[in-house]
């Protein structure tokens, strides 16, 4: 009996596994069916849009080949107005949306600017959800979303202020090593003269130095010589002095004797 027990056990815990992946992977794919139009009309036009705005940010910050290793950031102050002026005049000026309703005061209708772009997107997100496996993809295949100018400019804002700067942050990563060099390299411009020169003056002082104390040191060298002559000529005599049979020394001293000590006596 307690075979049969845990071999149920077992079996609802494998169906257990298999409806719990089975929702998991039906709610991915939901998801994914759900979100895909957001991803082709949201989310890369971001990305894109941030890649161009750091990058316009980078090559007007960079230095030129060859000039000077030093990025301009103040040349930000003038292209980030220029950006926001441009993105004012493309997505904004102008724009206005026109809801057209009926004698009753129901809607019936919009005026929807850049239209194409709002035909491509709702035809793109038709196409996705019906062919979804799920219901309620499908009905939602039949309804419009709006999607125009300004929906792009808000797209466009979220590049100027946030992905564009990120974009750049990450291309000049490594602008503080390119700077270092160029301070390295101005300091050795600035302080290379100086430091010639005055290798030069200490040249010039020890030849005077030189110059000057060169019949001192020629008499100090001469006395040195002279002294040790000397010393060559002591150690000679001391030799001769040692070897000597004529010196009478100290343990040889020869003893006197009296006058009746003497031969002839």
């Amino acid at each position: 009996m307690s075979n049969g027990g845990g071999s149920n056990e077992h079996g609802e815990n494998f169906l257990l596994f298999v409806l719990v992946g089975g929702l998991v992977l039906a709610g991915a794919l939901y998801g994914l069916f759900l979100f895909w139009p957001y991803f082709v009309f949201y989310f890369l036009p971001f990305i894109a849009g941030s890649v161009i705005v750091g990058f316009v940010f980078w090559i007007t910050v960079v230095p030129p080949e060859g000039g000077e290793a030093r990025y301009q950031y103040k040349r930000l102050a003038i292209v980030y107005p220029v950006l926001i002026a441009l993105a004012l005049l493309v997505f904004e000026v102008g724009s206005e949306r026109k809801i057209m309703i009926d004698s009753k005061g129901k809607e019936k209708g919009q005026v929807i600017e850049w239209l194409s772009v709002h035909r491509t997107f709702n035809e793109w997100r038709s196409s996705s959800y019906a062919g979804s496996p799920f219901t309620g993809l499908k009905a939602k295949a039949k309804s419009e979303e709006l999607y125009d100018r300004r929906q792009m400019g808000a797209i466009f804002w979220w590049c100027l202020f946030l992905g564009g700067p990120l974009m750049f942050f990450w291309l000049s990563r490594k602008a503080h090593e390119l700077e270092e060099d160029e301070i390295e390299k101005r300091v050795e411009a600035r302080t290379g003269e100086r430091r010639r020169r005055l290798d030069k003056m200490s040249e010039d002082i020890d030849a005077v130095i030189a110059s000057k104390t060169k019949k001192l040191v020629d008499e100090v060298a001469q006395l040195k010589s002279e002294r040790a002559a000397i010393m060559a000529q002591n150690q000679v005599l001391k030799a001769t002095v040692e070897f000597s049979t004529e010196i009478v020394r100290p343990s040889e001293t020869v003893k006197t004797r009296g006058v009746l000590d003497q031969d002839i006596l």
